[in-house]
């Protein structure tokens, strides 16, 4: 399946494939929550396909896309993070090197998945270095990535670069609004900074209230009510990713009602933090979040990094 917001991408991949340009190192990249990993594997499910149809994707029938469907291709392999792992680490990429290494099985190509590529650790990087600079025949190494800045200047270089772009807020909302929800489209869109799918996943679970609590203790903090010890341990182990794409959220929204005199904020805190923050504060507080969402996926002391977050909101604290 393509989203509607892929088929441009879609389109340039199957183009040089048809014209025997395609690069044998694709780094994708774009925001999560958006369906890449959807994405990434149709193109590697298309490289792999005997009979691929006129658009270029995979028949869904022949033998090869009967055995990818059952996780069982001997021509693909997908590296991911394992179980408890914070990253993806080099004994996996010897594993790759040795299946690169190998024959291909009755596919006219081997191909390899790599997701979330920025979370190879360097050992794990520079030993993926040689597959990239000596890659074997018909051979396609897809990376996939939210944070290609992350990865290795050498990676970087040796990579064909794939952008996939966030989707129009236009295009989002109408997909958005196709699918079942208990909550309004819009509201979750914003919520989740205008990624579809991240949408769709804060529709299904109670995350939405969860959202609400945490900008209700964001706020209090902020007007001086609030205890960062008391904050911070309750919030501890919740996704540190997940507190700061709302907080970026807001942001966005403060930033919105700043220079579009006529939008309305519509949660009653988001009107107090606008009217206790200039847009001079709001600009640094956006800053310092940005170096902490480097930290984020971290195995760091996560009431620290909660403390860190509500300080960036009121340094004057």
């Amino acid at each position: 399946m393509i989203y509607p917001w892929h088929t441009h991408a879609w389109q340039n991949v199957q183009q040089a494939k048809t014209n025997d340009h395609l690069h044998h190192a694709l780094l994708f990249n774009g925001e999560e929550g958006c369906g890449n990993e959807t994405f990434i594997q149709a193109v590697a499910k298309s490289l792999l396909c005997l009979k691929p149809l006129a658009d270029g994707a995979a028949c869904g029938h022949c033998r090869s896309c009967q055995v990818f469907m059952s996780d069982a291709h001997p021509d693909f392999m997908s590296i991911t993070l394992l179980e408890d792992k914070q990253s993806i680490l080099i004994e996996q990429i010897r594993e790759l090197n040795y299946f690169l290494g190998l024959s291909r099985s009755y596919s006219l190509r081997r191909v390899v998945v790599i997701y979330p590529a920025e979370r190879m650790n360097v050992n794990a990087a520079n030993s993926l270095l040689k597959s990239l600079e000596e890659p074997s025949a018909d051979t396609h190494i897809l990376l996939l990535t939210a944070h290609s800045a992350l990865l290795l200047p050498t990676i970087r270089s040796r990579c064909q670069r794939v952008r996939l772009p966030l989707p129009a807020p236009a295009a989002a909302l109408d997909w958005l609004t196709q699918q079942p929800l208990q909550h309004a489209a819009a509201q979750l869109l914003q919520s989740a900074n205008g990624r579809p799918l991240a949408a769709l996943a804060l529709d299904t679970t109670d995350a939405m209230s969860q959202r609400q609590q945490w900008l209700e203790h964001l706020t209090q903090y902020v007007q001086g009510q609030g205890s960062i010890t008391s904050t911070s341990a309750h919030w501890e182990k919740f996704d540190k990713v997940q507190l700061l794409d709302w907080q970026f959220a807001w942001i966005l929204a403060l930033l919105k009602q700043d220079i579009e005199q006529n939008s309305v904020v519509q949660e009653v805190e988001l009107q107090t933090l606008q009217h206790l923050l200039d847009k001079k504060r709001i600009l640094h507080i956006y800053a310092r979040l940005m170096e902490l969402k480097k930290l984020a996926t971290h195995p760091l002391n996560a009431r620290l990094l909660l403390e860190s977050m509500l300080t960036s909101w009121n340094s004057t604290r």
